[in-house]
């Protein structure tokens, strides 16, 4: 067995240990060490499947904690483009590019001290507003210009997008970061027309009814399109240093990328170990319980388990809370994705072991409140707080989403999708249950 490659891990500029890759007769294998000096420090472990012990993780796969770093779909195939490499070479990818990641941790290919703090680059921070401001290129050389910028860095997601950050001697406007920044932008895909609307929509109808979302907006590019740009919330506002742990769910239970939406998942299994990761803290049983309802009043077939995240203090071991929401958008405008089920993962544990939700599942076939009252039971809640939740969520979505959608940009058929299937949803929410 001999070593392949090698990847340094820092996190916050401390060098917290090695990634090796090993060629073997059976294939490749793979291990992550935490330094001797890191162990010393009386630092936090960096993933909560990674807790501190001077033994080797050793797996014949790369730890998921690692995979879920990178990048998915459009930029994954880009990043593998420009580095000439193979779209499943995950561990080639993450050396190209895992030198600017969201969060504090890096991934280098050389090892340059046990504390790299004096050579950090400050990256601007988001301003509070982006009214007036545009893209400095047209959508049309999204691709190109994305393909200039991305070397070296990784943003999750499957969708195109990129950094954007202030173009210098052009006020109120936006150009293309070279490496991070301290936006990203997101276009409408060809194929998925006003989802930058869709998405802005869905976000202003979160913040509306009281969800702590990413702050986004609408810009143009200079032809005149809009894109979704939203900051980046991993930025201290001050300094622009990232400091706090940012670990999405995926990584946070040990699963793959490649499996986020897998059928051996629900949500009851991943909210409660986000319950247990924070130390047993009620508020991520009703937080966790309520993003998973708003993505089914909305549509949001895609809230698969790295599109939920979990912050940690940088001297903490514990999860302090979920981030903002940051992707969130309806799938009812589109056809070919609204048929592949109400949402990303099982609702509850059952489903996955017996393929039964409730009673009221198999009169109906659909999900209604008396499952997602299941649900509330499920992770611990209570039957009670279940239905209060259901109720106080149903009406703030109902009284605030008319204004919001009318409000937003976008056509007017788009906007009656929106509102159809937030009716069609609300509605099921109160249907009796069936014994």
């Amino acid at each position: 067995m001999r070593t392949h490659r090698i990847g340094y891990v820092y996190s916050n500029k401390r060098f917290v240990g090695e990634l090796l890759e090993y060629d073997t007769p059976a294939g490749y294998e793979y291990s992550f060490t935490y330094a001797a000096s890191y162990i010393a420090s009386g630092l936090p472990q960096i993933g909560y499947k990674l807790p501190i012990t001077h033994e080797p993780y050793r797996r014949n796969h790369l730890l998921p904690f690692f995979a879920n770093l990178m990048s998915e779909g459009w930029v994954r195939r880009h990043h593998a483009k420009i580095a000439r490499l193979d779209q499943d070479d995950k561990f080639g990818l993450l050396l190209g590019n895992g030198a600017e990641l969201i969060g504090p941790v890096s991934v280098l290919t050389e090892y340059r001290g046990d504390d790299i703090s004096s050579a950090i680059e400050l990256i601007s921070v988001p301003k509070k507003s982006l009214k007036g401001y545009q893209i400095d290129f047209p959508r049309s050389e999204f691709n190109a210009v994305a393909m200039e910028s991305l070397g070296g860095v990784s943003i999750s997601g499957v969708q195109p997008k990129m950094f954007l950050t202030y173009a210098k001697g052009k006020p109120k406007t936006l150009t293309n970061a070279v490496g991070m920044g301290p936006y990203i932008v997101k276009p409408s895909p060809n194929d998925f027309p006003e989802l930058a609307e869709n998405e802005f929509m869905v976000m202003q109808l979160c913040k509306a009814v009281g969800f702590n979302v990413a702050e986004h907006h609408l810009v143009p590019f200079s032809c005149g399109q809009l894109a979704y740009v939203t900051a980046r919330f991993d930025l201290d506002r001050e300094t622009g240093r990232r400091r706090e742990f940012i670990e999405d769910l995926a990584s946070a239970l040990n699963v793959a990328p490649g499996n986020k939406s897998s059928d051996t998942l629900s949500y009851e299994r991943a909210i409660k170990e986000a319950y247990q990761l924070s130390g047993g803290h009620v508020q991520l049983l009703k937080d966790g319980f309520l993003q998973v309802l708003m993505a089914y009043i909305v549509g949001n077939n895609d809230l698969h388990l790295k599109n939920i995240s979990l912050s940690r203090a940088s001297d903490s071991n514990r999860a302090s809370g979920y981030t903002p929401i940051y992707d969130m958008v309806s799938v009812a405008p589109y056809k070919q994705y609204d048929n592949s089920g109400e949402l990303s993962i099982w609702l509850l544990e059952s489903e996955v072991e017996r393929g039964f939700s409730t009673s009221s599942y198999e009169h109906y076939g659909y999900y209604t409140g008396h499952d997602f009252i299941a649900f509330a039971e499920a992770i611990g809640l209570g039957e009670r707080a279940g239905k209060v939740l259901i109720n106080d969520l149903g009406k703030k979505v109902a009284k605030a989403r008319e204004k919001v959608i009318a409000n937003a940009p976008g056509s007017e058929q788009l906007k009656q999708m929106m509102n159809d299937r937030i009716t069609a949803r609300l509605s099921t929410l109160t249907r009796p249950a069936l014994g």
